[in-house]
């Protein structure tokens, strides 16, 4: 158990009636890997990271999961990275060994999944790129988090199936979304936030 967990998020409409300030301090980073990388940075630099625990919450696409389920991401991908003329695998940045992240924290009582990031809002099936879990921001918050020793999870609400209706979905998910990991956070809870004085 933490001291402390920062949750972070992409965007404020992500909050539905910030229904999830209740559980404190969320830093809202705005859309993509530069974005995330960024504020989350600057917020780890700016705080003690003693007993600290990164958690991002928030929406996601897939196309192999049904929309209105949490899972836990404790492997990323990074779907933007192409250094295959260079001998590296797809998703692989070179001079790096690894092509997956595997840093994320188990959350019991939901499934571990794969979250593919990238700077693209997969709007369209294409058949040459195909995830379990699809957003644009946890790659770079779980590789960040790694370089400054912070442990990190995920909790993402499949909203869409990254496909021709992915961005009306997401959209009109957005409370359904607020409300599960309202209930997702509850659960989690007293394994995750240990009150100061008492452990």
């Amino acid at each position: 158990m933490f001291h402390d967990v920062l949750l972070v998020m992409a965007l404020r409409e992500e909050n539905v009636d910030v229904r999830l300030d209740t559980f404190g301090e969320i830093l809202y980073t705005g859309v993509g890997k530069i974005n995330a990388t960024l504020h989350l940075a600057e917020a780890l630099l700016q705080r003690d990271r003693r007993n600290l625990l990164v958690l991002n919450i928030g929406s996601a696409g897939s196309h192999l999961l049904d929309a209105g389920q949490v899972v836990a991401v404790n492997r990323f991908y990074e779907r933007d990275m192409d250094a295959t003329a260079l001998g590296c695998l797809p998703g692989q940045t070179p001079y790096e060994e690894h092509v997956y992240l595997e840093t994320g924290l188990s959350l019991p009582g939901f499934p571990g999944k794969t979250c593919s990031t990238g700077d693209r809002f997969l709007a369209m099936p294409d058949p040459d790129e195909v995830y379990e879990v699809i957003d644009m921001e946890a790659y770079a918050m779980a590789k960040t988090s790694h370089y400054f020793g912070v442990p990190f999870a995920c909790l993402k609400f499949i909203t869409d199936g990254a496909d021709g209706q992915a961005a009306a979905d997401w959209r009109a998910s957005l409370s359904l979304a607020t409300d599960a990991l309202v209930h997702a956070l509850e659960r989690l809870a007293p394994q995750l936030w240990r009150t100061p004085g008492l452990e």
